[in-house]
């Protein structure tokens, strides 16, 4: 199956909703996740995509949260579920949008090469409330993080330039073999897929935020704390 970078999105921060407001789909929020398609090249360095902002430092962003990916064959999936005929490119707040390739087959500590960038698979996204009050659907968070098709974030390991149309190289997988889909089930059910998330803190590649809340979740933390904070 030939796999391909089928768009490319970057955010600027804006604001949405009124400050008056108590209630959870009205309430005002800034974010830089409601993204508009980069037609042509964009370089990829260190932190991102050039003209992609962050709104929220603590939880968002950095080296290894740098280029956030979701898969174009949940595209029919999210449109289903939200009522919608269709959902636009960018529509899960991700910088590229990838045909060929699927939580289920995405492993931590992958490398592709897409363009003239290198990138690793760091971690899989945390599902954030804000997609949820973008899409004016209170369960749609929530649904994200059940199904584990949250979509995963790269690290840069070699800056350059990506485009839509690009394909999309896996250079190496990590002999682990812990895909994205593993890794989400194993989080939200850490009691029964204890030996995964065990798995998990031997890949030297991962996140290192992400470690620990893989360890913490091991240790008994059994909040919800991966679907609020992103």
């Amino acid at each position: 199956m030939s796999i391909k970078l089928i768009s490319t999105q970057a955010g600027r921060v804006k604001s949405y909703g009124d400050k008056e407001s108590r209630e959870f789909l009205e309430k005002y929020w800034e974010s830089a996740s409601v993204k508009e398609v980069v037609n042509g090249k964009v370089f990829v360095g260190k932190t991102g995509l050039t003209g992609d902002e962050v709104a929220d430092k603590i939880h968002h962003g950095g080296e290894e949260k740098a280029v956030f990916a979701n898969s174009y064959e949940n595209y029919v999936e999210w449109a289903e579920f939200l009522g919608l005929d269709t959902i636009p490119f960018g529509a899960l707040a991700e910088n590229l949008t990838i045909s060929g390739l699927h939580e289920s087959s995405v492993c931590l500590g992958d490398m592709h090469k897409i363009g003239s960038a290198l990138l690793q698979v760091s971690q899989p996204r945390k599902p954030c409330w804000k997609i949820a009050a973008r899409w004016k659907n209170k369960k749609f968070t929530n649904e994200i993080y059940t199904t584990g098709l949250t979509g995963w974030y790269y690290r840069v390991v070699e800056e350059g330039f990506v485009e839509a149309g690009d394909e999309v190289s896996v250079v190496s997988d990590d002999e682990s073999k812990v895909s994205i889909l593993d890794a989400n089930m194993a989080f939200a059910n850490p009691i029964k897929y204890r030996d995964i998330l065990e798995k998990i803190l031997t890949i030297s590649s991962i996140a290192p935020s992400y470690k620990i809340s893989v360890a913490n979740r091991i240790a008994g933390d059994f909040s919800l704390e991966y679907m609020k904070v992103d």
